[in-house]
């Protein structure tokens, strides 16, 4: 199980007011010895690794302002992760660091420098998670006039990590630097080489400046979400870092994106899969759900808001806090839209849920118990959702990765997911089950030395090689309401009649108080538009009044059909 501690270089992270916390100590992440502490606390837990994201804007869409933002912490004030990682290495040997920097706002030749710069630091410690941005105000402060369109900002990705690879695989031999003292020659010159890359939105002709560090390229995370991220993750992530509440609904997600990788020509089980995940624990269930309260104690819900904000580009400082929220579009963090906004457990969901949610932990899935029981769901996910591992958001710092070291780490030695004993150091890529350097199936490797042709893989997409998807849903009904459920249902197809991204759409029953609905859809655009359209909003205002519990939801890809 690969186990990461998810933070960031400010007061607030992913649990929004809880810097008021009376134990929490995230005000002094601008002490140097704050990060070398927790590295070291995290290394002797038995982590793998400390992710760290990042921001480069104030988050200023909650009533048209960065007010609230601002007043609570909302990832502001935040400081540059790159400059603290060196320090942490220096007093660790063998936890890995996942740095978060975003292509948009670098140029590839300064940023393969640096990034050699702390994979030779490190020793080969370091990863990239690569993120194109989505923030209105990082962009009208760093140049731009407005935000590159969501689809573009991939496209751009895609060249920017074109010239590093060429920088970081071919640009010098592995015995450039020879370093013989007596013909006074450090590198010999015929083994380093210009990339000479002239492209759409770079053109780079030289060397790289960095000799060869121990990975070379980075390890690369990307935490792709949108059906484009998930594309681009597919090409180039050696792990996926996913957000998200419910591990059934996760699994199509997972499936989908290593058939995506296979369809990449590489090997989808290469790549590992690292959930979010906000866990409280104590001693006793008792003692975990009295830590909750007191973590929900102290939320500010406002700041929430801020961040959903930022995150989706919707405003809800006017929406009632106890009505249904409207369905959003928007350009910013569509999946987050789309979790939301989707047939779920929880179908309708409020202003006033929403920031309650957002309290703990963020956008993450939220386990409670004590040491067993938050083992017992973190090993669910792996099972139903099938991943590799979890990114540890906390709540109060430091103490929910104290109580997470203390309790729940012995729990998982005891059950075989943490080595009774420190593994040796090594590399990032090589602590994430591969070898030193990209394997031979990634398109980076492609670049090295001694390759005359650069493999070039046509992006796998819905149009060109058509993938149906479908949800399963299941409704009780209330008894004596199964006449009236039977009407809603045969009623709602004159709605979906009408939409023209839905394939097909079966309403049937199942027994006395239980019906069903199958429908598939050609693609995630016409699945997007189905649980934002006039069946799912009339659902949500039944639900109440027509079923015993919310809808049972299984998003599934549907393999083979027979057309007459």
């Amino acid at each position: 199980m690969i186990l990461s501690a998810f933070d960031m270089n400010t007061a607030g992270h992913q649990a929004p007011g809880l810097w008021t916390h009376p134990g929490d100590q995230s005000h002094r992440y601008k002490d140097l010895d704050y990060w070398t502490d927790l590295a070291q606390r995290l290394e002797r837990g038995g982590f793998d690794c400390l992710f760290l994201a990042d921001v480069l804007g104030a988050y200023d869409v909650y009533n048209g302002s960065r007010d609230a933002a601002v007043s609570g912490a909302a990832q502001i004030p935040v400081n540059d992760p790159l400059l603290i990682i060196s320090a942490m290495a220096a007093v660790t040997e063998r936890l890995c660091f996942g740095v978060t920097v975003s292509l948009t706002y670098e140029l590839p030749y300064a940023f393969a420098r640096k990034m050699s710069t702390l994979d030779h630091i490190t020793q080969g410690r370091i990863a990239w998670n690569v993120v194109t941005s989505y923030q209105q105000s990082a962009a009208v402060n760093l140049g731009l006039d407005r935000q590159i369109p969501h689809d573009e900002r991939y496209e751009i990705g895609e060249e920017f990590l074109e010239v590093c690879y060429k920088l970081w695989e071919s640009s010098w031999e592995d015995d450039a630097v020879v370093h013989d003292r007596s013909s006074g020659i450090y590198t010999d010159p015929a083994k380093v080489h210009d990339i000479n890359h002239a492209g759409k939105y770079y053109t780079v002709p030289g060397p790289h400046l960095s000799e060869p560090s121990p990975q070379r390229t980075p390890y690369l995370f990307q935490a792709g979400a949108s059906a484009r991220g998930r594309l681009f993750a597919a090409r180039h992530a050696e792990a996926v870092f996913l957000t998200g509440t419910n591990p059934h609904d996760m699994r199509p997600i997972v499936d989908l994106l290593r058939m995506q990788i296979a369809e990449q020509g590489r090997d989808p089980r290469s790549v590992r899969f690292v959930m979010m995940l906000a866990p409280i624990t104590g001693p006793t269930a008792q003692a975990a759900k009295a830590k909750l309260a007191e973590i929900l104690a102290h939320g500010n819900h406002d700041t929430a808001l801020a961040l959903y904000g930022g995150w989706t580009g919707v405003d809800l400082s006017k929406t009632p806090r106890d009505l249904p929220l409207q369905k959003f579009e928007g350009d910013s963090v569509r999946a987050m839209l789309d979790m939301l906004t989707r047939v779920d457990s929880e179908l309708v969901w409020t202003t006033e849920r929403l920031a309650h949610w957002l309290c703990l932990g963020g956008m993450s899935a939220a386990t409670v118990g004590d040491p067993e029981a938050i083992v017992d769901e973190m090993e669910r996910w792996m099972e139903i959702a099938d991943v590799d591992g979890f990114n540890l958001a906390r709540t109060v710092a430091p103490g929910s990765m104290d109580d997470f070291i203390e309790l729940v780490v012995p729990v998982l030695r005891r059950r075989g997911h943490v080595p009774p004993d420190p593994l040796p150091a090594m590399t990032m890529r090589e602590r994430f089950g591969g070898k030193r350097r990209l394997p031979d199936d990634h398109p980076g490797a492609s670049y090295r030395p001694g390759v005359t042709t650069v493999r070039t893989v046509s992006p796998v997409t819905f149009e060109a090689r058509p993938r149906k998807i479908g949800l399963l849903v299941t409704l009780t009904a209330k008894p004596g309401k199964q006449d009236e459920l039977i009407a809603w249902l045969r009623d709602s197809l004159d709605d979906v009649m009408n939409e023209p991204g839905t394939i097909t759409w079966y309403a049937y029953r199942i027994d006395e108080t239980t019906f069903g609905i199958f429908d598939t859809f050609c693609d995630e655009i016409g699945r997007h538009a189905h649980i934002n359209g006039k069946v799912t909003e009339s659902l949500g205002e039944l639900t109440a009044s027509l079923l015993s519990r919310p809808p049972e939801v299984r998003q599934i890809d549907v393999l083979a059909v027979k057309s007459s």
